[in-house]
């Protein structure tokens, strides 16, 4: 009997080790929490939408090329498009450094009442809901900031704007944000402008 008791006691002795050994309870509780951070991880892997794919809060490319050649690359990035030049200059900074600009006229993306809707919906942001609305055009003006730099290097930041022209509703021309792809467009377009002019 005593023998038995004895048993009894050791099998009563290991249970409450295995039940309360802190490290044995850190071991069950770690691939809970492993698996716990894998599944919030995965609410973040969510995939960006098509239409804000090239969307950036800034579109911008730095060249080592001169700032005259930057400058002409950027002009005839924008004629190549057939749009015409609304606007250009430049001048020396106090620091003998250049700065210029070069801002399009509308460049017409659509002219005609059957397709211009889904056009400009295809490269907007948020294309301006106007109910019973009917787009007879649209198209988009780029500006270019070109700047250059202490190293030599010159920089350019180009923004853009959306427009179309609405004639059932409000009988006018409304303004907004692009999607980027245009504007990313239009860069690689440059830079292809520009390495040709260094060859």
């Amino acid at each position: 009997m005593r023998l038995s008791f004895i048993l009894i006691l050791s099998a009563v002795l290991t249970l409450q080790s295995y039940v309360f050994n802190p490290r044995l309870f850190a071991q069950q509780e770690e691939p809970k929490k492993t698996e716990e951070r894998v599944n919030e991880d995965d609410r973040f892997k969510e995939e960006i939408p098509e239409k804000l794919k090239y969307y950036k809060e800034k579109y911008e490319i730095t060249f080592d090329a001169p700032f005259e050649v930057v400058f002409r690359a950027a002009k005839q990035s924008v004629t190549e498009l057939n749009c015409m030049i609304m606007n250009e200059s430049y001048n020396q900074t106090s620091e003998g450094l250049y700065k210029g600009k070069v801002k399009s006229d509308i460049c017409v993306l659509i002219d005609s009442k059957d397709s211009t809707f889904d056009v400009l919906q295809k490269y907007s942001i948020d294309l301006p809901i106007i109910r019973g609305g009917v787009w007879v055009n649209g198209g988009i003006q780029y500006d270019f900031i070109i700047r250059e730099q202490k190293d030599s290097k010159v920089n350019v930041a180009l923004k853009a704007e959306m427009d179309g022209f609405e004639e059932y509703v409000t009988y006018q021309r409304h303004y907004w944000e692009s999607n980027g792809y245009l504007e990313t467009m239009m860069l690689e377009r440059l830079q292809k402008n520009v390495e040709g002019s260094m060859k």
